[in-house]
């Protein structure tokens, strides 16, 4: 009978957790230079911001000498599954973005060594990559460390810009979705509560 009573007590706290918490944040726009202010220009200080599940919007305008570093923390229980280049205008038509773990990036914009980031790419028009995913082509570079994505929960410090001399301004998409073993969990404390029924 105790049994029964704390599985039920855990089942109806999933089940208040599950309509009471935070939903899915589709279209969310988490920064947006224009009306947020300029994203750090700081590499050991990055601007923070946290994603939420669903579709995290940042848009920025970047030109030669004009870097943006970005964390963005991954809570628990969640997984970053994609980064899709939404738009981008501008007459240079390619720009560059790396990513690193943690809450920095420790390599400097001149004499980087690819061998420490986790990944990067080349993207807009000229890179052919507008509206497609970018985030495994990241985890492809080469000699960039490389991964597979999605990437677990954590912090990740993102740095983009435009390396010509013409402005550009562009949107980073990042989609957001739980991890498998929360999707299992939660499944499981659905079939439990359904046998005790």
């Amino acid at each position: 009978m105790r049994k029964l009573v704390i599985s039920a007590m855990f089942c109806l706290a999933a089940a208040a957790w599950m309509a009471t918490g935070p939903g899915p944040a589709y279209g969310s726009i988490i920064h947006d230079e224009g009306v947020d202010g300029d994203l750090s220009d700081d590499r050991l200080d990055p601007t923070d911001l946290v994603l939420a599940e669903g579709t995290n919007s940042l848009i920025a305008t970047s030109v030669s000498g004009d870097r943006e570093y970005y964390t963005l923390t991954v809570p628990a229980g969640l997984q970053l599954s994609a980064v899709v280049m939404f738009s981008y205008s501008g007459l240079d038509e390619t720009a560059f973005i790396a990513v690193q773990a943690g809450t920095s990036l420790t390599e400097p914009p001149t004499g980087t060594d690819p061998e420490n980031l986790l990944g990067w790419t080349h993207f807009g028009p000229g890179a052919g990559n507008v509206g497609d995913d970018i985030l495994d082509d990241m985890g492809l570079a080469e000699p960039a460390i490389g991964f597979s994505p999605p990437l677990a929960s954590g912090d990740y410090t993102f740095w983009s810009q435009q390396t010509g001399v013409n402005a550009a301004t562009y949107q980073f998409d990042f989609v957001v979705t739980p991890e498998p073993a929360t999707l299992m969990l939660l499944g499981l404390v659905g079939v439990a509560f359904r046998r005790r029924r």
